[in-house]
């Protein structure tokens, strides 16, 4: 094989594996898509998940789940932009700094105003996942406090 070629085949390959693997499709897309559960790509985030199905979460807007480990608790952190929360399995609190904590079972639903300091734990015997929606990419801030 040339050099040439070996270069051009390395090349498309590095840009394969560095590419973030979104099987989503934005609404209004031209096909219909459906994921299983089995088939979500998680990126690990050292301890806690995300599987984005919808968008990309590193560079906009996205749909993705969160899954935290049972016993899990953030420390104080913001995000950059507003996002929701969707509780599909387990317990999690999630409450800004000075307020009471309110346990959310699947079925419920939370709004997390961008720039708000807040901790989120998943409580009870299992893990937890969370469908959020955000309309910026995702971030983690931790707290200078």
């Amino acid at each position: 094989m040339r050099i040439h070629t070996k270069v051009a085949v390395l090349a498309v390959f590095g840009v394969l594996c560095a590419a973030h693997a979104v099987p989503a499709q934005e609404p209004g897309a031209s096909q219909s898509l459906s994921i299983p559960a089995n088939q979500v790509k998680y990126l690990d985030l050292g301890g806690p998940k995300l599987g984005t199905v919808r968008g990309d979460s590193t560079t906009g807007a996205h749909g993705s789940f969160l899954r935290l480990p049972k016993g899990f608790v953030s420390p104080p952190h913001v995000h950059s932009g507003d996002y929701y929360g969707v509780i599909v399995e387990g317990s999690v609190t999630n409450a800004e700094t000075g307020q009471q904590e309110v346990v959310l079972g699947p079925g419920s639903y939370y709004l997390q105003k961008g720039k708000a300091e807040h901790v989120t734990k998943c409580v009870g015997d299992t893990g937890c996942l969370i469908y959020i929606g955000q309309s910026q990419a995702f971030d983690f801030i931790p707290s200078k406090k």
